[in-house]
């Protein structure tokens, strides 16, 4: 992937990584879309760094998910790049049941539903572009797990699963 002149949208662009993998592509010349949930951080972000982009996206919903994608289509038809970045991490005592489980759900519907959902909903708008890419941001935790966080471990192995094999040579090829 060439790290210059691109549209890059990247999920949880609002802190953390996201943010700083942003900044990174906005100072190398692309365009860069920054979504979150939470407004407040997408404005410190785009006013930290004039010509950034934001929108808002409730990477937990579908319908949001699906009326995002139609937003980025029509706004950026030159989107090239997706980088799956939102998550989030919780703490779990998995010898406390139910009290773990409304966590745990929301860990799985970010974390993997969330990217499978919006690749999805991007994939024909990535793939009409001459050079396209997706990232998908995943953890040592995916080869390491740890026992207070295991929901977040078990996705970030997911992803890399998943991933993994859409650009391997060795993908298992449908029957």
């Amino acid at each position: 992937m060439k790290i210059t002149e691109n549209t890059i949208l990247i999920t949880g662009g609002g802190s953390g990584i996201g943010r700083g993998l942003a900044e990174s592509f906005h100072k190398k010349g692309s365009q860069v879309i920054i979504s979150s949930r939470r407004q407040q951080a997408l404005d410190e972000v785009t006013s930290a760094n004039l010509g950034m982009k934001s929108l808002l996206l409730d990477i937990n919903d579908r319908d949001s998910i699906r009326s995002f994608s139609q937003q980025v289509a029509q706004d950026y038809p030159g989107l090239n790049v997706l980088i799956n970045n939102a998550g989030i991490s919780k703490l779990e005592d998995l010898k406390s049941p139910p009290d773990y489980l409304e966590d745990a759900e929301a860990i799985v519907t970010t974390n993997l539903l969330g990217p499978i959902r919006l690749t999805a909903a991007l994939l024909p708008l990535l793939q009409n572009q001459p050079h396209s890419a997706i990232l998908t941001v995943s953890s040592g935790l995916a080869f390491v797990p740890n026992a207070a966080t295991p929901t977040y471990s078990a996705t970030k192995a997911a992803i890399h699963t998943r991933y993994r094999y859409v650009t391997s040579s060795k993908a298992p090829q449908p029957r």
